[in-house]
């Protein structure tokens, strides 16, 4: 394993060896150097590039029970238009409603239910996932179907009403829910001129209504938005099977090969949500259940370029720590908290990171938030004084190379 310390990920460009499928002939590209796993890992992989920049990962497991799949479009909340906030959402709703090879609606998920199968999609800042589990002799049929939805959906009109109403529902539902309401609340109080600022979820009246306000056709806007940005180019599929791997290629590169290419059409934004004008404030907020929270949001540049050096793992875990001489070793011996959790917002953020400190205090401890406050200064202060340790930091490596040799086999899902 200590081949690894050199390793570095793939650039998408280097390191590819030119192939074609065995049935159908489809070129393809598949990388040849080293796939970073567990010694505790059976699986075989293999990384491929379709001709329309579609990264593809087939992995084998002879040990499936069931085969499953998962797209990633690298375009999600931040890029929803000013005037129809949740249109992301919107869209991964309606993506799954038909295509013109498989035009009847719900066919997918009826072929899944028959399958033993099921599906899902969720929309975040900076992607919009769908995956699908399913039993292993039905996944090539299941692809195909998969794949349509990403090369000719329908965007049914009949029924953009109704998947309005689930996208309002959806929002409804989040109303008496404080994690939700606590991110909206952040989200509101970053800077307006970022798209982290918008409105995630969606609603009718920020879809429906404000297309009728505009004299415009919704269900037309979500198509100029499909088209904009779902490039094959910002697509990133993985595909798990007991089906060996040059039959998993032969699947992804004849199915998904047809999607379209329109180049890197992944957002771009520049700015930080959490700029000066945003920064040294302090909130107070009304939660629906009986919790007292302190959270404080710190501003750092990106982080997915020092993804394996892993520095926030290095903080969280002082700050996570509960031993003698921790934050919340002196914060509980006073009765002001019961948990503490450090963590940044989102790892893969584009541009920006943010780092939050939560701390689940007592209603003595909220009352003594400014003497909370000065500790976990203080304790930052401390550690930017003494500067990050060698001995902790290979500490740290060893635990987490042990946790990745030995890690459990999860499901396909």
């Amino acid at each position: 394993m200590d081949s690894l310390k050199n390793c570095k990920p793939a650039d998408w460009e280097t390191g590819f060896e030119s192939k074609q499928s065995a049935e159908s002939l489809m070129p393809y590209k598949e990388y040849t150097g080293l796939i970073e796993k567990s010694d505790n890992d059976q699986r075989q992989y293999r990384l491929i590039r379709l001709p329309n920049n579609l990264v593809a990962l087939c992995v084998q497991d002879t040990e499936a029970k069931e085969a499953a799949a998962s797209l990633s479009v690298n375009v999600g909340s931040n890029a929803n238009p000013a005037e129809f906030q949740g249109l992301a959402h919107f869209l991964e709703h309606m993506l799954f409603l038909g295509t013109e090879k498989y035009p009847k609606e719900g066919e997918f998920d009826e072929y899944l239910a028959n399958n033993s199968g099921r599906s899902n999609a969720y929309t975040s800042f900076t992607e919009t996932n769908y995956y699908f589990s399913i039993f292993n002799g039905a996944l090539e049929n299941a692809l195909d179907r998969f794949a349509q939805f990403f090369i000719s959906p329908l965007f049914n009109a009949d029924c953009v009403d109704r998947e309005l109403k689930a996208v309002d529902s959806e929002y409804k539902g989040t109303l008496q829910a404080d994690n939700w309401r606590t991110f909206q609340l952040t989200a509101r109080t970053s800077d307006p001129a970022h798209p982290y600022s918008g409105f995630s979820v969606g609603n009718t009246e920020t879809l429906k209504g404000a297309a009728e306000k505009l004299g415009l056709d919704l269900r037309e806007e979500l198509i100029k938005f499909y088209q904009k940005y779902y490039s094959a180019d910002i697509m990133r599929l993985t595909v798990v099977g007991n089906h060996s791997l040059d039959v998993l290629t032969e699947w992804v590169a004849s199915k998904f090969s047809g999607i379209a290419s329109k180049g890197n059409t992944k957002p771009t934004f520049e700015g930080h949500p959490i700029g000066k004008a945003q920064l040294g404030k302090l909130i107070h907020y009304k939660t629906v259940c009986e919790k007292y929270t302190l959270g404080l949001q710190f501003s750092l540049p990106e982080l997915k370029s020092i993804y394996r050096e892993k520095p926030l793992t290095y903080l969280s875990t002082l700050l996570d720590s509960t031993e003698e001489g921790s934050i919340f070793s002196v914060l509980r011996k006073n009765g002001w908290a019961t948990a503490i959790n450090g963590s940044p917002s989102n790892m893969y953020n584009e541009g920006f990171g943010i780092y939050e400190i939560d701390i689940d205090a007592t209603p003595e401890g909220l009352d003594n938030y400014e003497a909370i406050l000065s500790i976990v200064f203080g304790y930052l202060k401390m550690l930017a004084e003494s500067g990050p340790q060698e001995w902790f930091y290979q500490e740290l490596s060893l635990i987490n190379k042990a946790k990745f040799d030995f890690k459990d086999k999860e499901n396909a899902e």
